[in-house]
């Protein structure tokens, strides 16, 4: 039966139905819907990159939390997607939707929390709007950055024999908003360490300006791990055979897995909103790996293979065939 509103599409889908038409696209659009960011020529040897993302209050963060943590990931998250495809962000556009109670003492913090991160990644504040809204408190940023043309990071570029990599641990930030949402009756020092991944994540910038060129596709890990590389899986044709066991943890998930008997894994395949890198290389980019790990202080993890078997999808013994966040899936998020 076909779904007769948005919360029965599915959010991809959904994307696919209603705005992706413009099939053919001009010159000067060198990579349109489909990847972390646009790609538009700007003439010469450097491309412009565009992406943009919202971050809603009791969406994204826990209603009446740490404002200056929502200022921060509105950044933060467009960071990431430039981090994916080997950019260096340059310019931002804001578009501020306010509740018109909102405390004027919180929406300083908020705007603390903006420009510390702004601040972080150099970028300059250029314009946007700011409107009164009956709903929550929401933060849509439009990221503009440059990077050589022949180096930008995509999605479809994977190719069977190349190995599959994750940056930094996995699962963290889900399990900081399960903390916060549902905070235990005895709190540990580890607890705090999640919470922050949750609330301030910082993406391997640096990291993955190092491995542009060398390596042959990327993503950011916003919606899951097994929900982010069945991007690249699909877009390159290609299967991806994951390796559970060798899914990377921080030290303080263990030590809450040990306190509650969860499974941590579960958390680093669907959680979501870790915003490391994942990506695919062949043995050709193991200088330019190595290198942008040290120069960076970045750690990465070889977690699995592409394959030319199972085209689009991502498996592997205990790997879920789905899972992830999707807006407009509803029951299916993780």
């Amino acid at each position: 039966m076909p779904a007769t509103s948005i919360g029965q599409a599915g959010e991809f889908p959904l994307i696919e139905a209603l705005f992706h038409r413009q099939r053919a696209l001009p010159a000067d659009v060198r990579l349109g819907i489909g990847d972390d960011a646009a790609v538009l020529a700007a003439g010469g040897d450097d491309d412009w990159l565009a992406a943009v993302d919202t971050v809603i209050e009791g969406v994204h963060a826990v209603a009446g939390d740490d404002a200056a943590a929502l200022g921060w990931k509105a950044v933060a998250v467009n960071v990431s997607d430039l981090a994916a495809m080997g950019a260096a962000p340059r310019h931002a556009l804001l578009a501020a939707h306010l509740p018109a109670d909102l405390p004027r003492a919180r929406a300083e913090t908020l705007a603390d929390g903006l420009h510390a991160a702004l601040a972080e990644w150099g970028i300059t504040l250029v314009g946007g709007d700011t409107v009164a809204t009956p709903g929550p408190l929401s933060l849509s940023l439009t990221l503009l950055g440059r990077a050589p043309t022949a180096a930008i990071l995509r999605r479809d570029g994977a190719r069977p024999g190349d190995t599959v990599y994750v940056t930094g641990t996995l699962g963290d930030s889900a399990a900081g908003l399960a903390l916060l949402a549902d905070p235990p009756a005895e709190w540990l020092a580890a607890y705090d360490w999640l919470v922050a991944r949750h609330r301030r994540p910082r993406p391997p910038l640096a990291f993955g300006q190092g491995i542009a060129g060398a390596a042959s596709a990327a993503i950011d890990v916003s919606d899951g791990l097994v929900a982010d590389l069945g991007h690249i899986a699909r877009t390159s044709g290609v299967g991806i055979e994951l390796d559970r066991e060798r899914l990377p943890l921080s030290a303080p998930m263990g030590e809450w897995a040990w306190a509650t008997g969860i499974d941590p894994l579960g958390y680093a395949l669907t959680g979501g909103e870790d915003f490391q890198l994942a990506f695919t290389a062949g043995e050709a980019a193991f200088e330019a790996m190595h290198r942008a790990k040290y120069t960076t202080d970045t750690r990465f993890t070889a977690v699995g293979r592409v394959v030319a078997e199972r085209p689009g999808e991502v498996f592997g013994e205990g790997v879920p065939g789905d899972g992830g966040w999707d807006h407009f899936a509803a029951g299916e998020n993780a």
